[in-house]
């Protein structure tokens, strides 16, 4: 009832209760709607044979006399983006129905909900916010497939999600439900078989109470066939209906679909109540309990059940059982179960259209298939169908079958008009691109254009241009890609097509900041994404944003990046960008604000990402997530995240990182032996690779490792080390010399910061070595590892008896990790101050991370202001021979020649420009 307690009071929430077959999770949430008093109650359930290929079916179920969400509505060409307008239009009308009065919306059986259900439940449990709703899901986790299980997953990581796990009664509790459903004067050794027997389940410990007087008890099958056995033949028939039906049967249905007389089957069905073999519902009939309904079916001789699938599919279809009308999908299923394909192969075609009208595309997908396998030439699959069905299994993520139905299409237009045909080759180029072939993507879009060569400049020709040369982008083949993106760019234009023109000048920006033309390839992407935003371009205007960020990032222009990240975002949200779509400018967007030491922000995005985002893109949000908890010293959140991206390995540009991070963390706890096994194990992961900054970062906590080691006396180091650790331990110099050749500022950074780390293994690190580190992370604008980098400073300085400049370095680093919130960091300042004897001053971290004196820091504020020397010396009371030489030094720490670029170099550290992401791979 807290769940409740909490939605009627303004906050919504989202219950899951999860536990086996029989276990109570159907009773709870039905007495949880008997005990919501003022709420309106809306339940719908999920079908064990249908359930997947019926789209939306438990909020259909649910929401019966509101099904105008389901209707499409005139909106943008992107499917996706439709898609997303129809969640939109459930949670608007949720959000009316709670305005009356608190609502409860109970969803039964969602391990067997359709793909888009789940979709659709996992966008309201992050967009509900302040509506007074309770979403009850009941589901048993251990029955979902491999697919569903992320789902689940992302779900319990929603904040506004409860989930309540139901377990086995004790052997009193079991007792006690027993006793009452048993006889009076039942024996106590009879209860207590019932209760051995039941192992704790309610359904099974009531099924074999109230099969006495079979003792011992029987086994549950066997308990519920003992109803049967001895029925008459009408009260089998009646069973043996509804257990096909397998969601209940309306007594209508029934009448038409049984060939008995009123009278009898009236007899047949009250019999079958009374026996509990059937219950009652609002207006009709169904098993009391899926466990006995699979009991009851698999009885059934095979014979029987394709009678009793045909008799229901007769009826369904001649649509005689009133409105508003059968799915067509569960008229399918029972065509197909009652052995006549080619019945159900038309009425699959015609659910997968209904699908995809209502923007369910797995489900779509599915039907489709199921229309192809059982009796594809019974059904009209023209180009113009085949067409939709790729488009279906493109939407459902499965472009190998959306290559397959896109090559049929062409193959049927092999006479076509060349204009037709070559619009199908260019979706086939598509998909193919989708699946992982771009070569034969291009070859697709060179055939295509070799079709319409001679015709006037289109948006197809565009089209295929623009996509040919970012296929060969993407190949390694610029100098081919280069000259077609500017022949599309160009014939884009002239044909007024401005998505078409946006994607050629996206791809162009990027081919000329390759050779070298940064600022006009930057241009190209901002002229890219505002064709793109005005014409209502959403994959465009991301793509655009995407690339924009992503050379900004390599450059070291990470303000600049954000600004174009806020950007895209807002725009988005104006179009009704789904977040599957804005997933890699959110992910790239959360790692800048990590990386550059906006943590707060950082952590806000993150929230608010974490649940919408699909699985791929989740692991690495959490990612980011545990690379704050890491930062920030939250060990109880970076275990569960840890333990959680543990589960899910996604390759290199995952688990290097997620070593990597690992390793830094073991390294602050001084587990040794843990940071070797995650610096191994993510060199290994990467071994080959190309991923220069990850690498750099596992070799640098190596090289920290192999420092830490070396700073403990022989007798107490650890013994227990990897035994490959020696041997990776040699190499890590000659690894980071072949990956120094990349000038990225991250890399760059790192690599100053693997020679420091080496330098202090030897012995041989100064203050001037630390500083040139802290110096490159400044430059790179990464404050966090500035801050690492300033501890160090303070160590080698306090080492080398330079008090001051020791104390000055420490401030930078106290004054950097408080502004983060860095836990860890803090500690270690502490430890070093009262190790060194320095005293812990606060000050403007600008002056500490500047090594300026604090006379030199008043100088530097006075010279700021635009006083001349004179002036300056009349301030504080000093000649103007020694402000010059003040002046001199202050030039020389901040490597500037002349007054005002000293100004700019102290203002841009009080407004710090934020370095390069941690993850700049999805950009």
């Amino acid at each position: 009832m807290a769940a409740f307690t909490s939605a009627v009071n303004g906050q919504a929430r989202v219950l899951l209760i999860t536990g086996e077959a029989g276990i109570g999770k159907t009773r709870l949430a039905t007495e949880l709607c008997a005990m919501a008093d003022g709420a309106q109650a809306c339940v719908g359930g999920c079908v064990p044979m249908a359930g997947q290929t019926l789209a939306y079916g438990p909020f259909v179920a649910a929401l019966p006399d509101h099904a105008a969400w389901l209707l499409d509505e005139a909106g943008p060409a992107d499917p996706r983006i439709s898609r997303h307008l129809l969640f939109e239009r459930v949670l608007t009308l949720l959000s009316q129905l709670s305005a009356r009065m608190p609502l409860l919306l109970v969803l039964e059986d969602m391990h067997w909900a359709d793909e888009s259900s789940r979709m659709l439940l996992a966008f309201l449990a992050v967009r509900l916010r302040d509506q007074p709703i309770l979403v009850v899901a009941t589901l048993r986790a251990e029955e979902l497939d491999d697919a569903a299980l992320p789902w689940l997953a992302a779900l319990e990581r929603c904040p506004r999600v409860t989930r309540l796990r139901l377990g086995a009664l004790d052997d009193r509790a079991t007792a006690a439900l027993v006793a009452n459903l048993t006889p009076a004067g039942t024996a106590p050794a009879d209860v207590t078989a019932i209760v051995s027997a039941a192992d704790g389940n309610p359904f099974y410990a009531e099924e074999l109470a109230r099969s006495a007087p079979h003792w011992p008890p029987l086994p549950l099958a066997e308990a519920i066939r003992a109803k049967l056995a001895s029925a008459q033949p009408a009260v089998r028939d009646v069973v043996g209906q509804a257990c096909v039906a397998d969601d209940g049967v309306s007594h209508e249905l029934l009448s038409k679909t049984i060939p008995l007389p009123e009278r009898d089957l009236l007899a047949a069905l009250r019999e079958a109540v009374a026996r509990r073999l059937l219950t009652t519902t609002a207006d009709g009939y169904a098993v009391p309990h899926e466990l006995t309904r699979q009991v009851l079916y698999g009885d059934l001789l095979p014979g029987e059940r394709r009678t009793f699938h045909r008799r229901l599919a007769t009826t369904l279809a001649a649509g005689t059982a009133g409105p508003p009308g059968p799915d067509p999908a569960r008229v399918a299923l029972h065509w197909q179960l009652a052995g006549h394909p080619a019945e159900a192969a038309v009425a699959a075609l015609a659910a997968a259209q209904r699908a995809m009208s209502a923007h369910a595309y797995p489900e779509a997908s599915r039907l489709f298939d199921q229309a192809a396998s059982l009796a594809r030439g019974v059904c009209d699959w023209s180009p113009e169908v085949l067409e939709q069905a790729a488009q279906a299994a493109s939407l459902a993520g499965h472009p190998d079958r959306a290559m397959g139905y896109a090559a049929d299409a062409v193959t049927l237009c092999a006479q076509a008009d060349p204009l037709r045909r070559a619009q199908l080759l260019e979706r086939l180029g598509r998909y193919r691109w989708e699946g992982g072939d771009p070569r034969s993507a291009v070859a697709a879009a060179r055939e295509a254009l070799d079709l319409i060569a001679d015709r006037a400049p289109t948006a197809l020709h565009g089209r295929l241009l623009a996509a040919q040369a970012t296929w060969l982008l993407w190949l390694g083949q610029p100098d081919d890609a280069l000259p077609l993106a500017e022949r599309a760019t160009f014939l884009a234009a002239e044909a007024g097509a401005g998505a078409e023109q946006s994607h050629g000048l996206a791809t162009l920006g990027v081919l000329r900041a390759q050779r070298g033309d940064t600022d006009g390839g930057l241009a190209a992407l901002r002229a890219a994404f505002t064709l793109a935003r005005d014409c209502g371009s959403a994959e465009d205007m991301l793509r655009a944003a995407n690339s924009h960020m992503y050379l900004l990032c390599t450059a070291g222009r990470l303000a600049e990046a954000l600004d174009v990240a806020r950007e895209g975002r807002r725009a988005a949200r104006a179009m009704n960008v789904p977040p599957t779509l804005t997933a890699v400018l959110d992910n790239n967007t959360a790692a800048v604000l990590v990386a550059t030491g906006r943590w707060a922000e950082a952590g806000d995005l993150l929230a608010e990402l974490v649940g919408e985002s699909v699985a791929h893109v989740a692991r690495y949000l959490d990612l980011l997530r545990l690379e704050l908890a890491v930062g920030r010293g939250d060990r109880q959140q970076a275990s569960a995240l840890a333990a959680a991206l543990a589960d899910a390995p996604d390759g290199p540009r995952l688990s290097g990182p997620l070593h990597a991070c690992l390793a830094e963390q073991a390294l602050l706890d001084g587990d040794l032996r843990t940071a070797a096994e995650h610096v191994l194990a993510g060199l290994a992961v990467l071994a080959g690779g190309m991923l220069a900054e990850e690498e750099t970062r596992l070799l640098a906590a190596g090289a920290w490792l192999q420092a830490d080691l070396a700073a403990l006396p022989v007798s107490v180091r650890p013994a227990d080390l990897p035994g490959e650790w020696d041997a990776t331990a040699a190499g890590l110099a000659d690894r980071m010399s072949a990956i120094m050749a990349d000038t990225e500022p991250v890399v760059a950074a790192f690599g100053v910061l693997v020679s420091a780390e080496l330098a202090r293994r030897d012995g041989a690190d100064r203050r001037a070595t630390w500083r040139a580190v802290a110096i490159a992370w400044q430059r790179a604008g990464q404050p966090y590892r500035e801050a690492y980098a300033r501890l160090r400073e303070a160590q080698a300085a306090a080492r080398g008896g330079r008090r001051d400049q020791a104390a000055r370095a420490l401030a930078a680093c106290t004054q950097l990790a408080g502004d983060l919130g860095s836990a860890p960091l803090l500690r270690l300042s502490e430890a070093l101050a009262r190790k060194a004897g320095l005293q812990l001053r606060a000050g403007p971290a600008a002056h500490a991370r500047l090594d300026l004196t604090e006379r030199e820091a008043q100088v530097l504020a006075l010279l700021r202001q635009g006083s001349s020397n004179r002036q300056i010396a009349r301030s504080l009371y000093i000649s103007e021979r020694t402000v010059a030489v003040h002046i001199s030094r202050i030039f020389d720490k901040l490597g500037v020649r002349n007054r005002t670029e000293a100004a700019i170099a102290a203002a841009t550290l009080e407004r710090p420009e934020h370095g390069a992401p941690g993850s700049r791979d999805h950009a």
